[in-house]
């Protein structure tokens, strides 16, 4: 209970509760990913020792560009036999044109032939091989010739992108599977949030996402649904949503967290000015305007908040009748009565907060819409409670 006097003082003001157009949401968490095709291990073909690293972690390097150069004396000697089967069909092919045509003319024996025949096409598989293991490396064997043969190979990037790992150095040893240098394309990072089984019919492609980076506060994001996946993660019974990011990626790094709120789209809800919400103790209350004593509320459970036979407790001479209360909204012994009522906050948007009363209210009730903070300081100072 406040004076008048008091109300005014800290700016107070009543109003209602209303049916409003909010945008719903639904919360989720994930994480920032870029697809595979956008993820480069670049490695050594061939077992070799570095000779050169020429780009540095955070580089941004072009699909072609050179990374690494390695060398090792088995690159010159693949292009050296790739040379010599190449030299070795140009003669087996003249060869085989030869016994074709004196087979034509009845003078070899046809044997002769199929070894001709058998000695072209065991030439042609080997630089066939060759020359692929050559482009692998780097090379082009339709360039190659005896004059260019070299020990070395530049090893490029197969896409654009950003260079986010480095693990070699100069001299280090390399071959076989383990990467040399990760590069990395954000162009086409997209993030996947994980939702519950009961809410994944209310997620629809085209849906906006505002996203929040989990480490890193106060940066927002957009995102659009793009997929939505069809299995189960793991332990967690949730399915994830794949969404495109949208607009600016600056500061986005594949593997971050992000704390999502998926656009459900608006609905009518019932809402109070965002201010009208106060917390305390983790829970959020509203104060709602009453003329009647609710620490002795009927135990019928019904609402009799607008009945004219209302009566405050006790009996006593100064204690007032909540029938005779002046337009004003307050009683005439001059005291403005009101109640903590606990809610459920709902989205926020625009100013208004949507709300769900957790305990019966009068469906005409005013509420409190400004000075609600100062209404719970003077009731904590105070030592009073609700019921």
């Amino acid at each position: 209970m406040v004076s008048p006097e008091q109300f005014k003082a800290i700016d107070g003001e009543l109003g209602r509760v209303e049916l409003k157009d909010l945008a719903t949401s639904l919360q989720a968490t994930g994480f920032l990913k870029v697809p595979p095709q956008n993820i480069a291990d670049v490695s050594a073909a061939v077992p070799a020792t570095v000779r050169e690293v020429l780009v540095q972690e955070g580089d941004r390097v072009r699909k072609g560009q050179t990374l690494v150069t390695i060398a090792d004396q088995q690159i010159a000697q693949l292009q050296r036999d790739h040379l010599d089967a190449r030299a070795r069909l140009t003669y087996a092919r003249a060869e085989l044109d030869r016994q074709t045509e004196l087979a034509r003319n009845n003078v070899n024996a046809q044997k002769t032939l199929q070894q001709a025949t058998a000695e072209h096409a065991a030439l042609l598989a080997e630089v066939s091989a060759s020359a692929q293991v050559l482009r692998l490396w780097g090379l082009d064997p339709d360039k190659l010739d005896a004059g260019d043969i070299r020990a070395t190979i530049n090893v490029p990037s197969p896409i654009d992108g950003t260079v986010a790992h480095i693990a070699v150095n100069v001299g280090s040893r390399v071959g076989g599977e383990a990467p040399m240098v990760r590069v990395v394309n954000n162009s086409e990072l997209h993030v996947d949030v994980f939702v519950y089984e009961q809410d994944i019919a209310r997620v629809k492609k085209g849906q906006r996402i505002d996203l929040t980076l989990t480490n890193v506060p106060g940066r927002s994001y957009t995102a659009e649904v793009f997929a939505i996946g069809s299995a189960f993660e793991s332990e967690t019974k949730t399915l994830p949503v794949h969404a495109h990011i949208t607009g600016d990626k600056t500061g986005l790094i594949d593997g971050m967290g992000v704390t999502a709120m998926i656009d459900l789209g608006n609905a009518r809800l019932p809402a109070v000015p965002t201010a009208a919400v106060v917390n305390s103790d983790g829970l959020d209350y509203v104060f709602i305007h009453t003329e009647e004593d609710h620490d002795h509320a009927p135990a019928d459970g019904h609402d009799h908040a607008n009945e004219g036979s209302a009566h405050a407790h006790g009996e006593g001479a100064g204690e007032h009748d909540p029938a005779h209360a002046h337009a004003d909204g307050h009683d005439h012994s001059g005291t403005m009565r009101f109640q903590r009522v606990q809610v459920k906050r709902g989205v926020s948007r625009d100013g208004w907060t949507a709300v769900t009363f957790l305990q019966r209210v009068p469906s005409d009730a005013e509420v409190v819409i400004n000075g609600a903070y100062y209404l719970m300081a003077m009731m904590t100072n105070s030592g009073e409670h609700s019921h």
